[in-house]
């Protein structure tokens, strides 16, 4: 009988070598697995990568496309400060843009809302120290902007969507740290105003869309007449740039 018996011991071993292996899989699968070494990836990523631009890259202009007969007056830094400067704008019905440099504004940020406010300009970004920014790092472009945008904000009670660069000297760089801080144009200029006198850099006269540039100095007034005067006789009307770059 136990002889007959015997070839079933084999097949029995074999069932139970089976059920061994089974029951170590199972329990092997349910031990908690080692997390991947990650650091590096993450390190590198960090390191090496930026996050994408808010909403990309800012797009340089020189002057505006359009066909209405208008022309725009930017008015840049905020070094010199004259009450008599919103009665020169306001009995002109001019409307400007002001690029201001954030050190300037500092020095008095009331007397700049109220220009803003009694006219009906807009302000809009120009750095914070005025410093020439072409061909630095990205870090140090988005420091000079994007802090400002985000002061103006709160100062203001609106975030610039314009910037200008300090002398017009830009770079693919800039237009990105712009975008950084949300402004969909980096603002050039195609004529400037000095001293009561024009600086043409292409035609000498207005056309539609010309963006012209001007400072807070003593000839605020003089400089503000010759824009006017130019104006008048390429038959233009001072607009917003805000209007139209939107």
């Amino acid at each position: 009988m136990l002889e007959r018996l015997k070839p079933f011991r084999y097949v029995a071993l074999a069932v139970l070598a089976l059920l061994i292996a089974a029951i170590y899989l199972v329990l092997s699968d349910e031990q908690p697995k080692p997390q991947a070494k990650a650091t590096s990836t993450t390190t590198l990523n960090t390191m090496n990568f930026r996050p994408a631009p808010k909403i990309g890259p800012a797009q340089l202009v020189y002057k505006v496309d359009t066909a209405d007969k208008v022309v725009f007056l930017t008015i840049d830094d905020g070094a010199h400060r004259d009450p008599a400067m919103a009665g020169i704008l306001k009995r002109n019905g001019v409307k400007a843009t002001f690029f201001l440099t954030n050190s300037y504004v500092q020095r008095d940020v009331d007397f700049f809302r109220k220009l803003r406010d009694d006219t009906g300009s807009v302000i809009e970004n120009h750095t914070q120290t005025h410093t020439n920014l072409k061909g630095k790092p990205l870090d140090q472009q988005e420091n000079e902007i994007v802090p400002v945008s985000d002061t103006y904000s709160r100062e203001f009670g609106r975030r610039p969507t314009l910037f200008r660069a300090p002398y017009g000297n830009s770079d693919a760089v800039t237009l990105q740290a712009a975008g950084e801080a949300g402004v969909k144009y980096v603002v050039n200029w195609g004529s400037e105003i000095k001293n009561g006198q024009i600086v043409f850099s292409g035609p000498r006269e207005f056309r539609p869309g010309s963006i012209v540039l001007m400072h807070f100095t003593a000839n605020f007034e003089k400089d503000v007449t010759a824009f006017l005067n130019q104006a008048r006789a390429n038959g233009l009307t001072p607009a917003l740039l805000t209007d139209y770059l939107r």
